[in-house]
């Protein structure tokens, strides 16, 4: 169908850099990722920090993983730019906001690219060529797709502030951090770590 797609942690080893660059794609480039020392941890010494100028916008808006991109035994959750294109979620009637753009990326957390039919659902939510579209994706078990889940602790936050009635239009910047963890190849434990790092980290 033409579209793109770059794997950056399924059958690729990936990296820390390509986990980072998932994630300010994820921000729909309104953000910055980056990686740091903390000696505090010895199992966990790695920091990631993302931060936002407009971080409404770059975490709710896109980065926030909330488009159900599920069928022919696939399952994938959607984040990054293309989401403010579809606006299939209700989320975006609290945000009252609609991108126009000539092309779409979308972040998939998974092992597999995307089969035809969801590049074809993706193409007509957001109105384009699939041609015009990339997917990026890695699975929760690589190195890359560890960082760039962890690099949501500041869209945690204003998910956690939405659902709190918090005024979004009062936040005006943000920066969250969350501890590295070490890769592990089971999905759970995969899963449990990227949690524990943005609940606890």
């Amino acid at each position: 169908l033409g579209e793109r797609l770059i794997d950056a942690g399924a059958k690729t080893v990936g990296s820390v850099e390509a986990g980072m660059r998932m994630a300010e794609a994820a921000m729909g480039g309104l953000g910055s990722v980056s990686v740091f020392m903390d000696r505090s941890s010895q199992q966990w010494p790695f920091t990631v920090e993302a931060r936002s100028s407009q971080p409404v916008l770059a975490c709710l808006g896109s980065q926030y993983a909330g488009w159900n991109l599920s069928g022919q035994n696939y399952f994938a959750m959607g984040s990054g730019p293309a989401r403010a294109l579809a606006r299939v979620e209700p989320l975006f009637e609290t945000l009252s906001y609609r991108d126009i753009a000539s092309s779409a990326v979308l972040i998939l957390e998974t092992a597999e690219p995307p089969p035809r039919a969801i590049v074809e659902k993706v193409g007509k939510a957001t109105g384009l060529a699939t041609e015009k579209l990339t997917f990026l994706y890695a699975p929760t078990q690589s190195l890359a797709g560890g960082v760039q889940i962890v690099a949501r602790a500041l869209e945690v936050a204003l998910h956690k502030i939405n659902d709190l009635k918090f005024p979004l239009e009062n936040v005006i910047d943000g920066i969250g951090t969350a501890p590295i963890p070490a890769p592990h190849p089971d999905f759970l434990t995969a899963m449990g770590r990227t949690n524990d790092a943005i609940i606890y980290g």
